[in-house]
């Protein structure tokens, strides 16, 4: 009998899944053929017993593992991805009942941990959902060069105790680092994929926000011309353009207020292509202030005036419409 042996509780939000599935995710580098050769084996035990693929785990379970050290190695690193004890975040909370729910909001410390950029603001929250406000300049995901200054990294020190082996609270979507607003996120994996699904499928509706150089005329329209995505030769060059080539894109327009040479517009997506509404906007002639990559002449740095202002959508949980609206920033108020 190996001589190496580890133990591994089952997380409350791992609960109901298939075993196999379960493992799957786990020992991500293991073949499917010798995790079910480990179960029949007994090498791994649910609660010290041998167990079928199909079973379904529950909170509370013990999965033992014995097996060779190099595999043990795997069940230590997805050890080692869940929580520590979660830490005071020096928030304010304020949680109001809602139905059987609970929804909250805080107040969060307003900058990353690096001290660079602002940190997100939290719009709503409930066991399944969290919405934030992004403030432009954080990236969505890591590995843009910005340490942990992305969205991803603040998750994972803001909501690291509901990480489990298999599941880390994530995104849902992405808006591109020099967009503010709303950003929706699954704290659960039924919220993740009940998220992600609104968006496949086309029932979660986005209203934004951009400040533009001209002024469009007609002051009302939609703008329905193809995107294809492109190689950029030079890291500002576009990476969308317009092309009878690329995938269909609409994008309606309407003109709220005019100061000067630029104008503020409000804009509702019918797809979610990359870039959509900069290269749509780009292709109208009226690129948006500070998006040197799609035509404008005002540089700003890291950010551009287009904010993600407003997302409906089903919630994952009861199918209720959740509606959240994330305020303007003061470039916006014309």
């Amino acid at each position: 009998m190996i001589g190496f042996m580890l133990e591994l509780p089952v997380a409350s939000p791992d609960a109901g899944q298939r075993l196999d599935r379960y493992l799957r995710k786990l020992l991500k580098t293991m073949p499917l053929a010798v995790i079910f050769k480990s179960l029949r084996s007994g090498s791994i035990r649910v609660d010290g017993k041998k167990a079928e693929p199909d079973l379904r785990i529950e909170a509370g379970m013990r999965l033992s593992f014995r097996l060779p050290e190099r595999d043990l190695d795997l069940v230590r690193a997805a050890a080692e991805r869940r929580p520590h004890p979660p830490g005071g975040s020096g928030a304010t909370r304020d949680v109001v009942r809602a139905g059987k729910g609970e929804v909250e909001r805080r107040g969060a410390d307003r900058r990353s941990a690096s001290g660079r950029a602002r940190a997100p603001t939290v719009l709503y929250r409930d066991a399944e959902v969290m919405v934030v406000d992004k403030p432009a300049g954080m990236a969505s995901q890591p590995g843009t060069g910005q340490d942990d200054a992305d969205l991803c990294s603040w998750l994972d020190r803001n909501a690291r105790e509901l990480r489990t082996a298999t599941f880390a609270p994530a995104p849902a979507h992405r808006i591109d680092r020099g967009t503010s607003g709303v950003v929706a996120i699954g704290l659960t994996p039924n919220g993740l994929r009940g998220l992600a699904a609104a968006f496949r499928d086309g029932t979660a509706r986005k209203v934004y926000l951009a400040v533009v150089h001209g002024i469009p005329s007609p002051r009302t329209g939609t703008i329905d011309a193809p995107l294809l995505v492109v190689d950029a030769v030079r890291r500002d060059a576009q990476k969308v353009r317009v092309d009878r080539r690329g995938q269909t894109a609409r994008t309606d327009y309407e003109v709220l207020a005019i100061r000067g040479e630029r104008a503020l517009l409000r804009l509702v997506l019918h797809t979610g292509r990359m870039h959509q509404i900069r290269a749509h906007l780009a292709h109208l002639g009226h690129p948006i202030v500070g998006d040197v990559r799609y035509g404008s002449t005002a540089k700003r740095l890291d950010a551009f005036l287009l904010h993600a202002a407003e997302l409906t959508l089903p919630h994952p949980a009861s199918g209720q419409p959740l509606r959240v609206v994330a305020p303007e920033p003061p470039e916006f108020r014309f």
